[in-house]
Formats: C-alpha cells, structure tokens, sequence
C-alpha cells in the first residue's frame, strides 16, 4: 500500500492543522455551501498556472472544462520537477451541473512508472481504486449529498467551485470534499475576508477578495472573479496564473 500511494503523494500536500489567525480573531457569520449551476467558466479555454515552490518554479498546472451533454468534464496536467525526480499528474473530471461528482481518473508517471486513481459514486459509496504495480487496491467511503470532489493541491478544481457558488465578504462556508489521492473526507471551513488584500502580479497591484481554507492553511485570491493566486504557505507553495 505504501508503494502505491509514493507516486501520487509527491502533489499531495496537506498543510498541518492550524487556524490562520486573521481569520480566527475575526467573526463571520456561518452558512453550508451551495452550487447554484456551473457559471461563469470559459468553456474550452485553457487555465494555466505556474508551480512555486519556496519561490521557485518546479512546475504548471493547467485545465480546460468542456460540456459533455448535461454534464461537465474537466482535463487537467500538472508537472512538477523535485530534485532530479519528475512527476506528470493527468486527471480527467466529470462532473454535473450542481458540481457533484460522477467520475473521476488520474494518471500519476514519474520515472516510467505509472500509477492509475479511478473514483466512482454508486449505492451511497464513494469508491477509489488505486493500481501501480500490478496491484490494486479499492478504498470506499460513505457519499454523502452536497460532498465536493477536490484536488486540494489543483487550482482548476477549486476554481470552478469559486465560480459556481455566492462567496460573501465576511461569511464562513462550510463543506466538505473527497480528496481522492487521499481517498478521504475532510470537512473544510471557507472563510471569505471582509476586505480587500493587495497582491502584486507582475507590475500591476490588483485588489483581491480573499478565501482562506483555516483547517488546512490554503489561501485563495480572487480578482474580477478570477484565482490569480493559490498559496500553501506551510509548505511555501504557490500557484500563480498565468497572465496573456
């Protein structure tokens, strides 16, 4: 088991548990989340962002989302260089109109091995099937309404969450998502800042709405409706669009 989960953990970082203070100190009031309907995404259009690491680039990550009928798919690459190791994630994404997940693929290579996530909804279960090696292994949890699929270290998924949903300045959203690298759910707090918070990008000050995840220390800035950036602070990782 320790094997098959080596490759795809390289992108699988979990910042510590820990409260980001601004967001602690402060009162907001709460509410569940809620999709109203995939919105404001440009279909077929690549997103791209590069791959910081302790201010260094060792990577893009990139999606596109498609209409497949009634239904959504998204197409994501992620490569990432550490050391002299490198790793290519490429993740197929479908998903419906109220961004509930109905299936899910990943493909992990690094080093001319290759190691296949596969996530399936059916009979109120949740199933991840790992196979590296020749060997596989399922992984099944409870489903629950409302749960959100969630690469938590791939901006495009967290993206169209933030398209698809009310993000009001001074309330606490609660969620919970399936990580399926992880084969587990977290419950997650979303915690939009009251004001706005400046972040330079290139030469230009942009003003951003900022959503802080707290139980894992994820940092979210949102500008004209747009992730320009994504931070991990614990682990000095950021991702940052790429601009034209």
């Amino acid at each position: 088991m320790k094997r098959i989960y080596l490759v795809a953990g390289i992108i699988l970082i979990f910042g510590a548990t820990f409260a980001i203070e601004y967001y602690a100190n402060s009162q907001f009031s709460n509410q569940e989340l809620v999709v109203s309907g995939i919105s404001g995404i440009e279909l077929g259009v690549v997103q791209s962002f590069n791959y910081l690491k302790d201010d260094e680039q060792v990577g893009t990550h990139s999606y596109t989302v498609e209409e497949s009928g009634d239904d959504f798919i998204m197409r994501s690459e992620t490569v990432v260089t550490s050391g002299e190791r490198g790793l290519e994630l490429d993740v197929v994404y479908t998903f419906d109109s109220a961004y509930s997940p109905l299936f899910y693929t990943l493909t992990a290579t690094s080093d001319g091995e290759v190691t296949e996530i596969a996530t399936t909804i059916s009979d109120g279960n949740i199933t991840t099937s790992v196979t590296s090696a020749g060997v596989s292994v399922d992984l099944i949890d409870d489903y629950v309404d409302g749960m959100f699929l969630i690469e938590n270290n791939m901006p495009g998924f967290w993206e169209v969450l933030f398209k698809s949903a009310e993000f009001e300045r001074g309330v606490k959203y609660a969620a919970s998502i399936y990580v399926p690298q992880a084969a587990a759910t977290f419950d997650v707090d979303l915690v939009v800042s009251k004001k706005d918070r400046s972040l330079w990008v290139g030469d230009e000050r942009l003003e951003c709405k900022v959503i802080g995840e707290a139980n894992q220390g994820i940092s979210f800035y949102m500008y004209e409706g747009e992730l320009v950036e994504m931070r991990i602070e614990s682990q000095g990782i950021v991702l940052r669009k790429i601009v034209n």
